[in-house]
């Protein structure tokens, strides 16, 4: 009895070594270990805050960055802002091969103020150019963002481009619809939102998604009017809060409960 107790002792001496010289030894090059990237988080309001471990947006086969942002590097976001646009080119460039999704300015790498914009803050905003086609009818992927008047045509200098009814109103119909990233608004001019919604109403899209883009589709009521690009906001996602802060308008499809304290729109609600 006494003979097995000892080895047992030994035993379990010896496991116990040999886990701690596994836990102390230094993997070998070239071999794998799975690290858990952190969590983006998104901190505050648009208008007045930072960002937490931020995603980068990528170029890829179906996104691209406007030109004359790249420079300057603002492509950080939420995790959730950046799926989001990945999805959303993805589901374009299946319906019109070879489309990509030109994108603008997101956030800094840890947000905060940014220069030409209101907001921009805390990896919840992102500027997207019109997808527009070129005097031919074709596809044309822009250096920088395109004014469009009511009829569709570019405004000077970019007369002889189109702006793509088909191509926009697909993102903004998987934009307001996406079941992970909810959104907040999608800033656009009057005339053109007015464009994407009759387009909507051409290709037979449901009553829930007309009715849910409307509500999204808006032209501020000051600052820039957006006839040169879509300016897209989600809402904060429930794990981000309570240092996330989101304001009214609330949705039905707000994630979870609407704060309570969370103050009226106002001038800072709506800012693009």
């Amino acid at each position: 009895m006494r003979r097995s107790v000892v080895l047992v002792a030994a035993f379990v001496s010896a496991a116990l070594l040999l886990a701690q010289v596994a836990a102390a030894t230094p993997p070998r090059a070239g071999s794998r270990r799975r690290v858990r990237a952190p969590r983006s988080v998104s901190v505050g309001f648009p208008w007045q805050g930072r960002l937490r471990e931020g995603v980068e947006l990528r170029e890829s086969e179906t996104v691209r960055r406007v030109g004359e942002y790249a420079p300057a590097g603002h492509f950080w976001g939420t995790h959730e802002l950046v799926q989001l646009l990945e999805r959303a080119a993805r589901v374009v460039a299946r319906r019109v091969p070879g489309s990509k999704l030109s994108v603008g300015e997101l956030s800094k790498r840890a947000g905060g103020d940014i220069d030409g914009h209101g907001s921009h803050e805390s990896g919840r905003d992102v500027d997207v150019a019109f997808y527009m086609l070129d005097g031919a009818g074709k596809p044309f992927e822009p250096f920088a963002f395109a004014e469009f008047d009511a009829e569709g045509r570019g405004k000077a200098p970019n007369e002889g481009l189109r702006f793509d009814d088909a191509r926009n109103w697909e993102l903004v119909a998987r934009l307001v619809t996406d079941p992970d990233a909810r959104v907040q608004y999608v800033f656009v001019g009057e005339a053109l939102r007015a464009r994407l919604l009759a387009e909507g109403r051409r290709r037979g899209a449901s009553r829930a998604v007309l009715d849910r883009a409307a509500a999204l589709l808006v032209q501020p009521g000051r600052g820039h009017p957006h006839r040169n690009h879509f300016h897209l906001r989600i809402y904060c996602d429930p794990s981000d809060r309570p240092q996330c802060r989101d304001r009214a308008p609330f949705h039905p499809w707000y994630p979870g409960t609407p704060p309570v304290a969370s103050g009226p729109a106002g001038a800072f609600g709506m800012q693009p």
